[in-house]
């Protein structure tokens, strides 16, 4: 509280504040040489043991400067005083000896004078203005500051910015982050019921570099905020029209999705190859990578689409006795519980078309020998009958597991795997190839924007959290993401906050390795001293850069010249 009045209580006369109770809450030096009595003995004590006709003088705004004598007989001139608006229910005292009661007044109408020429400035001000001690006591706020938050004064005046934030008043606090740290601070703070607003605090330091006050401006960024958000579905509906008009440029069978992985271009290339020659495909990769999609395009762009359909069958998800009947049908009366007139299997229904058999890995081992004979033959018998039947389908089959480690652990065929393996396709996993990931979230995000009558779009942050999370789910774990967002976002932007929650494993947002590729191709394959320098010296700077508002702040947080600054944020493409 003495903070405020610092230019006061260094002027030639006694200065204390008291409550209404007339506690001594504080005082000056003078005042208490005037009173005779050490500050020590007259703190929180009742001022009235020391001018026993205090309490003849109404606590009020201003009231008459009289002549009073102390305990010891003194005579002195006082005068009381109420600031409401820098300090509730509390009372300013001013005294000074009677023999200089001319200069006394003249002293006291120029502090008075000064004390409502600031506050009517900073109440005139646009901007708001929040005062708090060293402690993060609120001391004073002006009428900008309640108008764009939306607060009382006594909502906050004389609480901790600490008590503010613990009981939802206000959302943030810049200052906290000033008493921490003794340095300038800024934060976008969204009042409840009031607006967006940029926050900027400022330490006030005595002569011995002692925190004394927090000085912070609040400025309405109300329409900056909305100009972003237009900005940020500008950007997205840009990087849509993006990928619309990659896919009608490459409106050809060899890539079905947008892309630009080459591992992945090939991969199409190869299955345009192939799609029309009878041989059976393997595919392999991680779970959710897109192995069901592959092998069903595979079908789309031959001539057996025409002619049959494309059938799938999970290997892994039917018991043993099930998967044997839905492969090779039966024959009516071959089991308890058959069907009276049969029943045909997927090789038969697949005629002509295509048998996509998934999870091949987890193929019981007493039907793979079945399976072999049926696949080498093109022909079969169903349970429980003697008629050959003959077919004529294309079998690809898929797996998540390392089909040799699985031979050698007696758990699959070699003769099966060789039979399967005739053009094999492993398809990357999505955290190998980053160019892919948001042509593939804004193909999602317009796919069901589309489905469910939205308007979503993402933040470009969001769009970074998307490059640096390691997607152990691959494709299905971000077309399941997308959708959710879409579905359960309240605005249309989808700002990172919502992202972060989403995801299951916040582990696998691998920051680290983000920076490691934004470096060049022939440092990340040295892999040397160097390198790895480079990689964390990237990951300060870019930290820096988005932590302080401008580049100027960023360099002196570093502590490096602004030119090194820029410098590095282009080798860095930051």
């Amino acid at each position: 509280m003495n903070n405020t009045f610092t230019s006061v209580g260094t002027a030639p006369f006694g200065f204390a504040i008291i409550n209404k109770e007339y506690k001594v809450q504080y005082l000056n030096d003078d005042f208490s040489r005037i009173l005779q009595y050490s500050k020590e003995s007259v703190l929180n004590k009742n001022l009235e043991l020391f001018l026993p006709h205090i309490k003849s003088f109404t606590l009020k705004a201003d009231s008459e400067i009289k002549k009073i004598r102390t305990s010891l007989g003194q005579e002195i001139a006082v005068q009381t005083k109420c600031i409401p608006n820098l300090m509730k229910d509390n009372f300013l005292v001013f005294c000074y000896d009677f023999s200089n009661y001319e200069f006394l007044l003249k002293q006291l109408n120029e502090s008075n004078e000064k004390i409502y020429l600031y506050q009517s400035m900073l109440n005139n001000l646009q901007d708001g203005i929040f005062v708090t001690d060293e402690k993060g006591k609120t001391l004073f706020v002006n009428d900008a500051f309640l108008s764009l938050s939306g607060l009382k004064r006594y909502d906050i005046i004389g609480k901790t910015v600490y008590y503010l934030m613990s009981h939802k008043i206000v959302p943030n606090s810049c200052c906290a982050k000033v008493l921490e740290t003794k340095s300038p601070s800024s934060t976008l703070n969204h009042y409840y019921h009031g607006k967006s607003c940029l926050v900027s605090g400022s330490p006030v330091l005595d002569s011995n570099n002692q925190l004394k006050m927090v000085v912070s401006v609040i400025r309405d960024v109300s329409e900056l905020e909305l100009l972003r958000q237009r900005l940020e579905a500008e950007k997205s509906l840009a990087l849509s029209y993006k990928a619309k008009l990659k896919q009608l440029e490459e409106n050809n069978h060899s890539q079905p999705l947008v892309t630009k992985s080459k591992p992945m271009t090939d991969i199409y290339e190869k299955a345009f190859k192939v799609a029309n020659i009878d041989s059976s495909v393997l595919i392999l990769g991680e779970t959710g990578v897109g192995k069901d999609f592959l092998a069903n395009y595979i079908h789309k762009i031959s001539k057996r689409s025409e002619e049959g359909p494309f059938l799938k069958i999970n290997c892994g998800a039917i018991p043993e006795h099930l998967l044997e009947s839905e492969l090779f049908g039966y024959e009516a009366g071959a089991f308890t519980g058959a069907s009276r007139n049969g029943k045909a299997g997927l090789f038969e229904l697949a005629n002509n078309g295509t048998l996509f058999l998934d999870e091949i890995g987890d193929m019981p081992y007493s039907l793979q020998v079945k399976l072999l004979s049926a696949i080498q033959d093109k022909k079969m018998y169903r349970i429980g009958g003697s008629k050959v039947i003959n077919f004529n389908c294309r079998i690809i089959a898929a797996t998540n597991a390392d089909l040799l480690e699985l031979v050698e652990q007696k758990r699959f065929r070699i003769d099966l795997y060789y039979r399967l393996n005739v053009i094999n396709v492993t398809i990357p996993p999505l955290r190998h190839r980053k160019e892919d990931i948001i042509p593939l979230a804004m193909e999602f995000l317009n796919q069901f924007n589309e489905q469910y009558g939205n308007s979503r779009y993402f933040a470009s942050k969001t769009l970074e959290l998307f490059l640096i999370y390691d997607w152990p789910g691959n494709i299905r774990e971000m077309k399941n993401l997308v959708e959710r967002l879409v579905v359960i976002s309240d605005k249309n932007c989808i700002e990172p906050e919502m992202f972060y929650e989403q995801i299951l494993d916040k582990s696998k947002i691998n920051y680290e390795s983000f920076f490691v590729r934004s470096l060049s191709k022939e440092s990340i394959e040295q892999g040397n001293l160097k390198q790895k320098l480079e990689s964390y010296e990237a990951h300060l700077v870019k930290e820096a850069i988005d932590k302080f508002r401008t580049l100027k702040e960023a360099s002196d947080y570093l502590d490096i010249d602004l030119s090194t600054l820029v410098r590095k944020k282009k080798k860095y493409n930051i």
